[in-house]
């Protein structure tokens, strides 16, 4: 396995939410403190690492990149008591709003940190510590002169390899075939990542919760007639 390269030094909060790509206009979202009544964490400057996120001897853990306003979050604390969920949101606003969702629900399982997912995914995870890795609906940067910032670039494999559990799985959902193409291309031509089909049909029939649903974005193009793309991707074992 080719090595990654070395991480880019973290420069201020606009710095790190600008180099993986999120919108610049969301720096302008005023900071959200750490607020003692919400499962919320602001990761400004120097975000915390995943282990200090984690209650002690905790058995599972999943995160989600990009949880919006909150709706798999609430759903999959309920369906899976047992894992502790990390949801990584750049959008202040949205990530209150989720942790408020995780209150209201009395959830304990889960917090929300204000961060960018691709850099503390890479800087911020030690290997082999995430059961699944949920990525639904991330922004497709239609425009070319933007693709360079997608979550899903060359170099994210290694990143995702790396940090999941042995047989870890990476659960994706698109509404944009543009952007299903070139995620079935980038994992696609991994060795590092397989396709499971037979976990997607698990998993969908495991019901809301488990997997790819439900999200705002789901219920909204479900609604509008687009088609949902669903994708598994397992690590696989390297020499």
């Amino acid at each position: 396995m080719a090595p990654e390269p070395p991480p880019e030094p973290v420069v201020g909060r606009a710095r790190r939410m600008s180099v993986g790509g999120k919108l610049s206009f969301r720096r302008r979202v005023p900071e959200v403190a750490d607020r003692d009544d919400l499962p919320l964490v602001d990761g400004r400057d120097d975000p915390p690492h995943l282990a200090e996120l984690l209650p002690a001897a905790v058995a599972c853990v999943e995160i989600e990149v990009g949880p919006g306003k909150g709706g798999f979050l609430v759903a999959a604390t309920a369906a899976r008591p047992g894992s502790f969920f990390v949801g990584i949101e750049a959008a202040p606003g949205y990530a209150a709003h989720a942790a408020a969702q995780l209150r209201d629900a009395d959830r304990s399982n889960a917090v929300v940190l204000v961060d960018n997912a691709a850099l503390f995914l890479r800087d911020r995870v030690d290997d082999g510590t995430v059961d699944r890795l949920h990525v639904y609906f991330p922004d497709p940067w239609p425009k070319r002169r933007h693709r360079q910032r997608r979550f899903f670039a060359d170099g994210i494999p290694p990143t995702i390899h790396r940090i999941l559990k042995r047989d870890g799985l990476l659960l994706v959902a698109t509404d944009n075939p543009a952007y299903a193409g070139q995620i079935a291309r980038v994992l696609g031509a991994s060795p590092l990542l397989a396709r499971d089909e037979e976990a997607e049909h698990e998993l969908r029939a495991a019901g809301p919760g488990h997997a790819f649903s439900p999200t705002n974005f789901e219920r909204k193009y479900r609604d509008e007639g687009r088609i949902i793309r669903q994708y598994a991707f397992r690590r696989m074992p390297v020499d």
